[in-house]
């Protein structure tokens, strides 16, 4: 169908939908920190620059919009061992989901883990318990009276919609075909902390925007611009642990920008996107991914970059924070991604494998 939108218009309704995330953002810092560790190998490897450009279904997690580009039934999972360089106790962290296309629209249900067994328990050494300093030193490295054990889950139900319709600015000849997707997610939030149980429930909701710049411009080699915008846990999403006890996970606005090259002459293509978010200060994560044949991928990407004083003109002004590696192959219906994670507390290696129907 054809949309005759006036440019005032059109600038207004975006404008608006960027204010809506602002208007309060109060929480609790680190409640529900497990569900910033991130999921899936593409993403993960391009330093989690993946609002834009999601279309897999670990877009659920990045932005539920790009569930509507999933092209068929898919299973997936993603398993990692979180910070393994430290020792013991080692945690776990895990993903296992699926997403079902339907007429245009998507429906997905994914589970994450995160699980952490055998931290020790040891006596109450403090000085309220009758321990002097010199005591408690000879204490550093005492025998433990037992184990327990944290785990920490979210179940998220998805839906996604792609809208689809040829966008009429009024100037002449001039038409812009246009992909909107949009997305939201429902999340059950559970955490168990030795004998202690919180649960919690909350949403996400996520906009993609996507049009070629070759018919904006007439020039066939530009490939397409692409907006992504989530805004997570809207519902101010609460973890109640009772007992008048309750965390807010604190809210968030990501917005994305990424431009998708296709190079027909090396039989490849070419992503690159920039992310932003708010929860926290100067975290910024930028990303790319070469991918030949449809079949082999190779990314690069850092997440928490920070571009300092860039305005002055000094480079060395910018912290790259952690960077982030990996590389994909698709083969039959199987693609498997795998994503390494250099970082300060330990290095990280992802491997998700998606099968699709």
């Amino acid at each position: 169908m054809n949309l005759r939108i006036s440019k005032a218009t059109l600038v207004t309704a975006l404008f608006s939908l960027l204010l809506i995330p602002f208007a309060d953002a109060n929480g609790t810092r680190y409640a529900g920190e497990f569900l910033e560790i991130g999921v899936g190998g593409r993403a993960l490897g391009m330093g989690g620059a993946y609002c834009a450009l999601a279309d897999d279904p670990s877009s659920f997690y990045w932005n539920p919009a790009g569930l509507a580009r999933v092209p068929s039934i898919s299973i997936w999972g993603m398993y990692s061992n979180q910070f393994g360089e430290l020792g013991d106790p080692l945690a776990s962290y895990s993903v296992l989901g699926a997403v079902i296309p339907v007429t245009g629209a998507a429906l997905g249900i994914h589970w994450v883990r995160l699980a952490v067994d055998q931290i020790p328990i040891f006596p109450d050494y403090s000085e309220d318990a009758g321990y002097s300093l010199e005591q408690r030193k000879q204490f550093i490295n005492g025998i433990p009276t037992g184990y327990f054990g944290d785990s920490e889950d979210a179940l998220f139900i998805s839906f996604a919609k792609m809208i689809k319709f040829n966008l009429d600015l009024g100037w002449a000849f001039f038409v812009i075909p246009v992909e909107i997707p949009y997305g939201v997610n429902l999340k059950m939030v559970r955490q168990k902390l030795y004998d202690q149980e919180a649960f919690g429930i909350g949403a996400d909701a996520g906009l993609q925007i996507k049009f070629a710049l070759s018919d904006m411009f007439g020039k066939k080699y530009l490939g397409d611009f692409l907006i992504g915008m989530t805004y997570q846990d809207f519902s101010k999403t609460g973890i109640d642990w009772g007992e008048g006890n309750a965390d807010v996970i604190t809210q968030n606005f990501r917005f994305g920008i990424a431009y998708h090259q296709e190079i027909p002459k090396l039989n490849s293509e070419f992503n690159i996107e920039r992310v932003s978010n708010t929860r926290y200060p100067y975290e910024g994560r930028f990303g790319m991914e070469y991918t030949w044949d449809k079949m082999l991928s190779l990314r690069f990407g850092f997440s928490r970059l920070d571009w300092g004083e860039l305005t002055t003109g000094r480079w060395d002004d910018i912290d790259f924070g952690v960077w982030n590696a990996g590389a994909g192959i698709r083969f039959w219906h199987m693609t498997c991604d795998y994503a390494f994670l250099k970082a300060e507390l330990g290095n990280a290696h992802r491997l998700s494998i998606i099968y699709q129907f």
